[in-house]
C-alpha cells in the first residue's frame, strides 16, 4: 500500500508564485555531514568501489535497476528490504503482503541484470525480507574494505529521489573507521536473523539466468507452497493481526476515497500556464469565487448528511482540552457560526445539586414505574449518562492508548458504539432521549429511519462533530449487514482505525433476535434494560418523567467536560485501561460529595458485560432444558446436535453460537463442538451436580441390568 506522492516535479511549479516558492526549489535537498562537516557528496563517493568491496544495507529500494546499477560492483551484498515511508504506520498487513504478492517477487528478479542474477544465484548478493510481517523502517548502510569501514546512517532511502537531491528532504550522517561500525553491523546482524530470502528459491535453483520467468498461477502455487514449507512466511496469525488483514478492502476504499478528493481539489485551485506548460496556483479573487466547491469537495460530509444532522457542534479545543461550540448569534464572513466555549463550570452549588437531583429522579422512575425493583437495572440506566458523558473524550482515549502501545488495533479497547438493547416498554428510549437533552439537543436522537442509508452514519464519525450520534431503535438486522458503511465491517473498521477527533455511537436496538458475532460484540458496549414499565401506570410514568426532562439543560455537561479538560491541562490520567469510564465514575461521586448528597444504591462502580451474560444465560437455560442435545465425550469435548433446538433457519442457528464464548468453540460448521471445561465453566453450572432425575434413573436401571448379566454370567 504505497503512499501518493503529493507533488511530481511539474506540480511543484504552481508554487512558485508564492513567497519564497523559487529558492525552496533551489535548496540542497539531501543534506550529508561527514566529519562534524556539511559536505558534497556524490551517490558514487558515498558508496565508493575503490575503497569498499563489501555492502550491508537495510533500506526500501524502489527501483532494484537503480539500486544494483550503484553497487553490482561490490563483491558481496546483503540487502534487507524495508517499507516506503509514507506506509510506517500500516503496520501487520503491510508488512506481510509483499512476501505473498509472488507475481511482484518474480517481477523483481526478472528485472535485475543478469550478472545480478548470477551473483544472487550464487549467493554473492542475497536480498532479505522480514519473516514475520514486521516492517522495517530502518535506513543504515554498511561498508567494509580491506582496512576501512564505513557506516551510514539517516532518513534516506536508498532510491533515485533520496539521493539525486530530487525536492525531498533528506539527512544522511557518514562516520569513517567508526566504533559506530560494529555497533551497527550487531544491529543489522539481529534484524537478519528476522529475515528470509525475498528472491523464490525455485528461481534460484535454475541455471539459466537469462531466462525471463513468467508468473503462470501453476509457477505461482509452486512457489507459494515451497516458501510456507521452507517456513518463509509466519501463518500462524493472531486475532488482531487477521482482524487487520480482513479490513485492508476497507482501508484501501478509504485511501481511495481520498486520493480522489486530493485530485478534485488541486484541479480547483490551479490553472494550466499554457505557456510554461505547467499548472499554476489561482489568484485570491479567483479562489474566493470557487469557495463553494472548495468546501464541498473539502467537506467529507454529503449533503444529504449535513440537512439531516441536527446536532449542535461540538469541537475539541486541542489547546485547552476544552469543547467548543457555535455562537449563531454572532456571524462571520463566510457565514458560519463563530465558536466560543462550551465547557464551563457551575459556581453555583444549588444548581449542581438541582441536575443531581433531577438524574436520581430520573433512575428512580425506573423502579417506581416499572414491573420489578432491580438495581442493576438502574445501575445501567446511569452507565448510559456516565458514557454519553465521557463520550466526547472516547476519541482522545484511543489516540493516546495506541501512542503509548504502539499498535493501532488497540484502540477497539474504547468502544466507539455503545447499545442499549431492551424490550418494548423498557425505557430505553426515554433513556436515550434524556441524554440527549443532558447533552444539550434540542431534537435528542435520531429515528434509524432517518439515517439507514449507508453513508450517513459514516459521514457522522468523520466528521470533528464530538456530539455523539444518538440514535433510536435500530433494525437487528444493520449490525449483521455485509455492506461497507453498515453492520460489522463498519463497527470493525471505525473501531480499529479511526483517529482523531470523531464522535461516538449510542444506539437503541430491539433485545429479542439481536446477536452479534465476537469480533463485533468486543468493540461495543452492550447495555441490556431487561425491567419493563407496567402499562397500568404509563400516564402516571409519562407525566413524571416530562417534568423531569423540563427542567434539565446542558449546565452539569458543561462542568464536566470542563473538569475532564482541567484534568487533562494538569496531565491527570483521564481513563483506565480495565474501565474507561472510571473517571467518570470519580466526577460523580465528587459531585454527590460537593452537594453533601448520599450516592445513590443503584450508582455502578465498574463495567457491566451484559452480552457475555445474555450468552451465559440463554445456554445455561438451553443446557437445563435440551440435555439430550449435549453429547458428553471421555475427551473433554461436548458434541452440540444444535439442530434439535428446532432452529429453522441457518440465522437462528448462527444467533445461538454467537453467543458462546469464541475460546469455547473447536468446530462450528458442519457440526458445533466445544470445548467441556470452558462451557461449563461458562454457564457457571458442574456437569456432575446438574444432572437430571431422568439421567439418575437411568444410570441406576443401566447399573441393575448390568447386575443381572453378570450373575447371568456367573451361573
Amino acid at each position: 500500500m504505497s503512499q501518493i506522492g503529493l507533488f511530481d516535479e511539474d506540480q511543484l511549479s504552481m508554487f512558485e508564485d508564492l513567497p519564497g516558492g523559487k529558492d525552496i526549489i533551489n535548496e540542497t535537498f539531501l543534506n550529508i555531514v561527514k566529519d562534524d562537516q556539511i559536505v558534497q557528496m556524490s551517490i558514487n563517493e558515498l558508496f565508493d568501489i575503490t575503497l569498499f568491496d563489501e555492502l550491508k544495507a537495510v533500506s526500501f529500494v524502489a527501483s532494484p535497476n537503480f539500486f544494483f546499477s550503484t553497487t553490482k560492483n561490490f563483491k558481496n551484498i546483503a540487502l534487507i528490504l524495508g517499507i516506503e515511508d509514507g506506509s510506517v504506520a500500516d503496520s501487520f498487513a503491510t508488512g506481510i503482503a509483499p512476501l505473498l504478492d509472488i507475481p511482484e517477487r518474480v517481477k523483481f528478479f526478472n528485472s535485475l541484470p543478469i550478472d545480478v542474477k548470477e551473483n544472487i544465484v550464487t549467493n554473492k548478493f542475497s536480498i532479505r525480507y522480514p519473516k514475520k510481517g514486521n516492517p522495517i523502517h530502518s535506513k543504515i548502510y554498511l561498508l567494509k574494505g580491506k582496512d576501512v569501514s564505513r557506516v551510514i546512517i539517516g532518513s534516506a532511502n536508498f532510491t533515485e529521489t533520496a539521493f539525486g537531491n530530487k525536492k525531498q528532504y533528506e539527512e544522511l550522517l557518514v562516520f569513517d573507521n567508526s566504533p559506530l561500525y560494529e555497533i551497527y553491523e550487531n544491529r543489522f546482524n539481529d534484524i537478519f536473523t528476522q529475515t528470509v530470502d525475498y528472491i523464490p528459491e525455485m528461481l534460484k535453483k535454475q541455471p539459466e539466468t537469462e531466462k525471463v520467468w513468467i508468473a503462470d498461477p501453476e509457477m505461482m502455487k509452486d512457489i507459494l507452497i515451497d516458501d510456507l514449507t521452507r517456513q518463509k512466511v509466519i501463518v500462524q496469525l493472531s486475532e488482531e493481526e487477521m482482524e487487520e488483514i480482513k479490513l485492508t478492502p476497507d482501508k484501501l476504499e478509504v485511501e481511495k476515497e481520498e486520493a480522489t478528493q486530493f485530485k478534485q481539489i488541486i484541479e480547483v485551485i490551479t490553472k494550466k500556464d499554457k505557456k510554461s506548460n505547467s499548472f499554476t496556483l489561482l489568484p485570491v479573487a479567483s479562489l474566493k469565487q470557487k469557495s463553494v466547491a472548495i468546501k464541498s469537495i473539502l467537506s467529507k460530509t454529503s449533503k444529504k448528511s449535513e440537512e439531516l444532522d441536527h446536532r449542535f457542534q461540538l469541537v475539541y479545543n486541542n489547546g485547552n482540552n476544552m469543547l467548543l461550540t457555535t455562537n449563531h448569534g454572532i456571524n462571520i464572513d463566510d457565514g458560519e457560526s463563530e465558536l466560543i466555549p462550551f465547557s464551563k463550570p457551575i459556581t453555583d452549588i444549588d444548581i449542581l445539586r438541582e441536575n443531581l437531583t433531577l438524574i436520581n429522579r430520573f433512575v428512580d422512575a425506573y423502579e417506581l414505574f416499572t414491573a420489578r425493583t432491580d438495581l442493576k437495572n438502574q445501575s445501567r440506566i446511569f452507565e448510559i449518562i456516565l458514557y454519553a458523558f465521557m463520550s466526547t473524550y472516547i476519541w482522545n482515549m484511543r489516540d493516546h492508548y495506541a501512542s503509548e502501545e504502539g499498535r493501532e488495533s488497540v484502540r477497539r479497547h474504547f468502544p466507539p458504539f455503545m447499545i442499549i438493547a431492551g424490550r418494548s416498554m423498557s425505557g430505553k428510549t426515554s433513556a436515550l432521549e434524556f441524554i440527549g437533552m443532558l447533552l444539550g439537543n434540542t431534537n435528542p436522537y435520531f429515528a434509524y429511519e432517518q439515517v439507514k442509508d449507508s453513508s450517513v452514519i459514516w459521514d457522522y464519525f468523520h466528521s470533528s462533530n464530538v456530539n455523539p450520534i444518538l440514535i433510536d431503535e435500530i433494525d437487528p438486522k444493520f449490525f449483521t449487514s455485509t455492506a461497507a458503511k453498515k453492520g460489522e465491517r463498519l463497527i470493525k473498521y471505525i473501531s480499529n482505525e479511526i483517529k482523531g477527533q470523531h464522535p461516538v455511537m449510542i444506539g437503541t436496538t430491539n433485545a429479542t433476535g439481536f446477536d452479534v458475532t465476537a469480533q463485533t460484540s468486543m468493540r461495543i458496549y452492550y447495555l441490556q434494560i431487561d425491567n419493563t414499565f407496567q402499562k397500568e401506570a404509563m400516564a402516571d410514568s409519562s407525566k413524571y418523567l416530562s417534568e423531569i426532562m423540563s427542567k434539565i439543560n446542558s449546565s452539569l455537561f458543561q462542568d464536566f467536560t470542563y473538569r475532564i479538560g482541567k484534568r487533562l491541562q494538569d496531565g491527570h490520567e483521564f481513563y483506565k485501561t480495565d474501565d474507561f469510564l472510571a473517571i467518570a465514575r470519580e466526577v460523580f461521586v465528587q459531585y454527590y460529595k460537593e452537594c453533601e448528597m448520599e450516592i445513590p444504591k443503584w450508582f455502578p462502580m465498574k463495567k457491566f458485560n451484559d452480552y457475555d451474560e445474555r450468552g451465559k444465560f440463554i445456554w445455561r437455560e438451553l443446557y437445563r432444558s435440551h440435555k439430550q442435545v449435549f453429547d458428553i465425550r471421555d475427551d473433554n469435548t461436548i458434541l452440540i446436535k444444535i439442530e434439535e433446538f428446532g432452529d429453522r433457519t441457518n440465522k437462528e442457528r448462527a444467533n445461538k453460537i454467537n453467543f458462546l464464548p469464541p475460546e469455547c468453540i473447536i468446530e462450528d460448521s458442519p457440526v458445533l463442538v466445544i470445548n467441556k471445561e470452558i462451557f461449563f465453566k461458562f454457564i457457571e453450572m458442574s456437569e456432575k451436580e446438574e444432572k437430571s432425575f431422568v439421567q439418575k434413573i437411568k444410570s441406576l436401571f443401566s447399573k441393575r441390568e448390568q447386575e443381572i448379566d453378570m450373575k447371568g454370567i456367573s451361573k
